[in-house]
């Protein structure tokens, strides 16, 4: 798959850029609260993101959901005013597909910079889940993604923010999409607006004042399967 661009989708700005890519699991265990506030907790960090000049003008972000299938649902492009409702209604996922298909975005953005002449920081991968691989070819999908994810992140080519929701994520199987990340982020889906506020927060400081991506694993989080408490969890913010 190429994501296919136009040159407008860049924009006349030649500020580098930070594209990120959320990788969101809209499974069956989903329904209900959990996904209303994962559309509240985006919709915030979209208007974070245009509520500064810099990160307005820096940021590129693409949404791929996983559920009975992988959907782009917001391309790469300008940000919109208004983003797509995102809705749970499966009882698969297809997490390793949904990687893949959000790594593909990830590079055919950072070919189009390189078409524009455009200076890029390292992308941001975002991947929430509250489950485990379900559906055909799950795992060996999900053993392909693995192998992707830890390659681009030792070579300095990837951020890895591998997210679970709740306690019935399998945290071994993410906790292997991050090398350099010690632990997975583990919050409760009551924490989502915190968690969008956080990475609003970080992409701005990256754009802002050059924080460097090693800060961006620097999370404590507590023994897997456990919520961590919120002020732990963005007490680094603080240091």
């Amino acid at each position: 798959m190429a994501e296919s661009f136009n040159a407008s989708d860049f924009g006349s700005s030649t500020k580098r850029r930070l594209p990120i890519c959320f990788c969101l699991d809209t499974s069956g265990s989903m329904i209900g609260n959990p996904i209303k506030q994962l559309n509240m907790g985006l919709q915030n960090f979209i208007a974070s993101i245009k509520a500064n000049d810099d990160t307005k003008s820096a940021t590129d972000v693409a949404i791929v959901t996983f559920g009975s299938k992988v959907d782009i649902v917001m391309p790469f492009g300008k940000i919109r005013d208004g983003l797509p409702e995102i809705s749970a209604s499966t009882t698969l996922t297809p997490i390793g597909e949904g990687i893949l298909t959000s790594l593909e975005l990830l590079n055919a953005r950072k070919e189009g910079y390189k078409e524009m002449g455009i200076k890029y920081y390292q992308p941001w991968l975002v991947v929430i889940t509250d489950g485990a691989p379900q559906g055909p070819n799950a795992m060996a999908n999900m053993e392909l993604a693995i192998k992707a994810c830890n390659e681009l992140e030792s070579d300095d080519k990837l951020v890895i923010f591998n997210i679970g929701v709740g306690n019935s994520v399998d945290f071994d199987i993410l906790r292997r999409l991050s090398k350099k990340r010690e632990e997975p982020i583990s919050v409760s889906s009551g924490d989502f607006g915190k968690l969008f506020e956080f990475l609003g927060s970080s992409s701005s400081s990256v754009v802002s004042s050059g924080m460097s991506d090693d800060a961006l694993y620097n999370i404590s989080t507590e023994p897997e399967g456990e919520s961590v408490d919120v002020d732990d969890f963005f007490k680094f913010m603080e240091e």
